[in-house]
């Protein structure tokens, strides 16, 4: 009798089967990586955006108490920054005890101020999407006479004669490398280099796509794409240029 005998390879039907197969899961799993991918992008820039709309409001507070926003810094008897407005912030956001153990009668990096530091980081000055240190901030003023924040002093708003809501407060800084309590900001002539512009740091910027957000001197807060002109940019960012110009849409 004849033995029958087994095939066992796979047809071409299968084997192109198993090809079709493999590359739809291939196909579905970039897809859902993008849609992931895309998700905690969108979550990381609502956290920024509440971020800065804790901070707008607390600048409203501070002005509402003392009749002018915060000065960029305070400056010591020679002049040389001191502390940080994001330390004089600090009763506004819910932290008066840190208030209580910094020392304003020290500089910001001295023993004591430095161990403070050192010790707690403060979530509202920090993107969620931020890749530095957790002491760094990602929210800085532009500081300079033009601006909402002309250095050592504070600017009142009567005084912004542009209107609080055409005038840009904080601005989003990737990768600063600033302590959240050391007095540095940015300087005009460095945020007027664009919104991420290549090979320039320090500069507004951010880890988000296509922009980065700011927030405006009546606490809103809304995204600057990378193609604002320079022209327009620096429109929005002086307090009293009279320019006519509208924000950019979102």
């Amino acid at each position: 009798m004849a033995r029958l005998r087994i095939h066992r390879g796979f047809s071409s039907s299968t084997g192109i089967g198993c090809t079709f197969g493999f590359v739809f899961l291939v196909i579905v799993g970039l897809l859902l990586g993008t849609a992931i991918q895309s998700a905690r992008q969108a979550a990381s820039a609502n956290s920024c955006n509440c971020h800065l709309k804790q901070l707008g409001i607390a600048l409203q507070n501070y002005h509402d108490t003392y009749k002018v926003f915060p000065p960029a810094y305070l400056a010591d008897a020679d002049g040389k920054p001191m502390h940080s407005w994001r330390v004089l912030l600090l009763p506004f956001l819910e932290e008066q005890e840190l208030c209580k153990r910094y020392r304003f009668d020290e500089p910001w990096d001295s023993p004591h101020n430095r161990q403070l530091a050192d010790e707690i980081s403060v979530t509202q000055f920090r993107c969620p999407a931020a890749t530095g240190p957790a002491n760094e901030t990602s929210y800085v003023v532009v500081s300079d006479p033009e601006t909402l924040f002309p250095g050592d002093r504070g600017r009142s708003i009567r005084d912004v004669r542009d209107g609080t809501s055409k005038t840009i407060s904080i601005v989003e800084v990737a990768n600063s490398g600033i302590h959240w309590m050391e007095p540095r900001d940015l300087t005009l002539d460095e945020a007027l280099a664009g919104i991420n512009p290549p090979n320039r740091s320090p500069a507004i910027s951010s880890h988000h796509v296509g922009g980065a957000m700011v927030g405006w001197g009546d606490a809103h807060v809304s995204y600057l794409p990378n193609d604002l002109s320079i022209e327009k940019l620096r429109a929005l960012l002086t307090a009293s240029g009279g320019e006519k110009v509208s924000e950019p849409s979102n």
